[in-house]
């Protein structure tokens, strides 16, 4: 064909043009071409017209496109598509025509699109809620009650600040807890924003955001739509290198923390970042400017995936523009998943989120098997986010021939949503029985231990807290190793250890207490939000610890330890944090270490 003799040019001129605008000599594209180095500018421009247009003209009449950077085939990938004709698929956030959430009355509706629904959907569903629940005498009593259990027992890192705000309005202790974070954001934002006056005052000269440990900065820019002004301000200045004081890894984790952020005054420097930046800036820039509903979002991404041709960036930019309805990288993404290239699996399969329908079942299934537990973990999520009721089979044998807490907690979630999808479609809702679905892991029991051992045993573990609260560690430690050895397989004690050692910061001495203990009895760890809590921050922070000291390795692998376990009752920034931190030491090339997801 005529066009096989341009393709290796054009390649190759794509290339010089890159590399030479980007500085380097040996690749200007004037000796691709033919021309000296001194070459007008010009001379260079028409020859490279001509070159473009001949191969245009080669291309008329073939058979095939042509492969080009602009991604062009996606008119006949959209061609392929079908729309999403259900209630779902037609169902907008809001307007006084058509469906749209805020038109919704029906509790049960509200609950299931805010399982089921894409995260527009969900965020407009949990307000719509909030609405319903200011007039609770109209409803009946049983409706309130699954209602306000909905609210408090969400587990969607996604709504963070929302789900904050609605628990807030909550009775009970859910509601104090909910209220106590607020107040703790509140204090957290007025000591940022004294920080931050100080900073481009000049009497301090280290930014202050950079300071914060990853969880802190993660509740802090998790409710970017309730900062002020000067913070917001200075979140844009960092990302656009404006304040001068932060590396480029540190605006990478910046970005990377407001991906959940919904507020349109992050826009513009948003913006400038997709626009001009690339790598790591640019993924994490399309992932959080995506979610984000302003008619500046769609051009600028659409725009610049039609003019990047690395593949990372235009899987971060496809599930972006789905986000937005525009699927026009959906056939690229699939290709790469038919691919199975270890370094694009995660990316890809979180485009697919955003992209996908429940034909593609069948190739989101084949991960869910992977040995990495993050590939077979995010599989799972993806299969909640775009399946029917075709994959439930597959899903609860996946569930049960798992070991893994977190692949199973995952598929717990999508299951639930998978259901909830079904009923809003109008097909036979499925009411999981868990107790059906086997092969749980059962707690170790040992032989019943002496009335005399379970006494002294007791004994030990009071005397251990009674020298906690005078503050004398050293001792209580003592006391809580020796009611531990007294009797074996009593978890309790060295609970005590580690929550001692994890309240004063200790980290690295925490987490040979929190793996013993989740040796004899994980779930009593994880069903427990303040256990679970304690131990996710103790390998959170110390693996941010032996970040900074260069061992990416060790980090890399203790935050995919506690990856493995069920952290869906550990608080939101936390849960952000770690995915975070997996996902930036995964680029950075750090290997892969921890258990297989068999």
């Amino acid at each position: 064909m005529a066009d096989a003799t341009f393709e290796p040019r054009i390649e190759a001129l794509e290339r010089s043009l890159r590399e030479g605008i980007a500085g380097s000599d040996a690749n200007d594209p004037r000796r691709e071409l033919g021309f000296s180095v001194e070459a007008a500018d010009r001379e260079v421009a028409r020859s490279l017209v001509q070159t473009i247009a001949a191969c245009d003209l080669a291309d008329v009449g073939a058979t095939r496109p042509r492969r080009d950077a602009t991604g062009a085939q996606h008119i006949e990938e959209e061609a392929t598509l079908q729309a999403d004709s259900s209630f779902l698929g037609m169902l907008g956030t809001s307007g006084a025509a058509g469906l749209s959430v805020d038109r919704i009355d029906d509790v049960q509706t509200i609950i299931a699109v805010l399982r089921a629904g894409s995260r527009r959907q969900r965020r407009a569903a949990l307000a719509r809620l909030q609405q319903r629940l200011t007039d609770r005498k109209s409803l009946p009593g049983e409706t309130v009650r699954t209602a306000v259990q909905t609210i408090a027992e969400l587990r969607d890192v996604e709504l963070g600040h929302e789900l904050t705000h609605a628990r807030a309005g909550l009775p009970g202790s859910e509601g104090r807890r909910a209220r106590n974070e607020i107040d703790a954001w509140q204090r957290l934002t007025e000591r940022m924003e004294d920080q931050i006056r100080h900073f481009w005052d000049g009497q301090i000269h280290t930014e202050p955001l950079q300071q914060l440990p990853g969880d802190r900065r993660a509740q802090l820019l998790m409710r970017v739509p309730d900062l002020s002004g000067l913070v917001v301000d200075h979140i844009n200045a960092i990302m656009q290198g404006g304040e001068g004081g932060t590396s480029r890894d540190g605006r990478v984790r910046l970005v990377a923390s407001l991906r959940f952020a919904t507020d349109p005054r992050l826009v513009p420097a948003l913006v400038g970042l997709v626009e001009s930046e690339r790598g790591e800036l640019l993924v994490n820039a399309a992932r959080a400017i995506g979610g984000i509903d302003d008619p500046r979002v769609h051009p600028v991404l659409a725009d610049r995936f039609e003019r990047t041709i690395v593949t990372d960036e235009r899987l971060a930019l496809a599930g972006a523009l789905g986000m937005c309805g525009d699927c026009r990288g959906v056939g690229e993404v699939r290709n790469l998943l038919r691919l199975d290239e270890p370094p694009f699996l995660i990316l890809a399969l979180e485009a697919m989120e955003t992209l996908g329908t429940p034909e593609d079942a069948d190739l989101l299934l084949r991960f869910i098997e992977d040995q990495d537990v993050e590939v077979a973990t995010q599989a799972a999520r993806t299969l909640g986010k775009v399946s029917d009721g075709r994959v439930l089979d597959s899903l609860t044998e996946r569930y049960n021939s798992s070991s893994i807490p977190a692949l199973r907690a995952t598929i717990e979630d999508a299951l639930s949503a998978i259901t909830a999808r079904m009923e809003l479609r109008g097909e036979e809702a499925i009411e999981i029985d868990w107790s059906e679905v086997g092969n749980k892991p059962v707690p170790k029991t040992g032989s019943r231990d002496r009335l005399a051992t379970v006494l002294r045993g007791w004994n030990d573990y009071v005397v251990g807290r009674c020298w906690l609260l005078l503050g004398r560690l050293k001792p209580a430690i003592a006391r809580f190793e020796s009611a531990s050895a007294r009797r074996a397989g009593w978890v309790v004690p060295l609970i005590a250890v580690g929550m001692a050692f994890a309240h004063r910061g200790q980290y690295a001495l925490a987490l040979p207490a929190f793996r013993r203990a989740l040796e004899l009895d994980r779930t009593r760890i994880e069903r427990n939000p303040i256990y679970v809590r304690a131990m996710a921050k103790s390998f959170l922070h110390r693996a941010e610890q032996v970040e900074r000291e260069g061992r990416g390795d060790i980090a890399r692998g203790l935050v995919t330890e506690v990856m493995t376990f069920d952290l869906r009752r550990a608080p939101g920034t936390v849960r952000f944090e770690l995915k975070r931190l997996q996902e930036g030491l995964r680029r950075e090339g750090y290997g892969s270490v921890g258990p297989s997801a068999a």
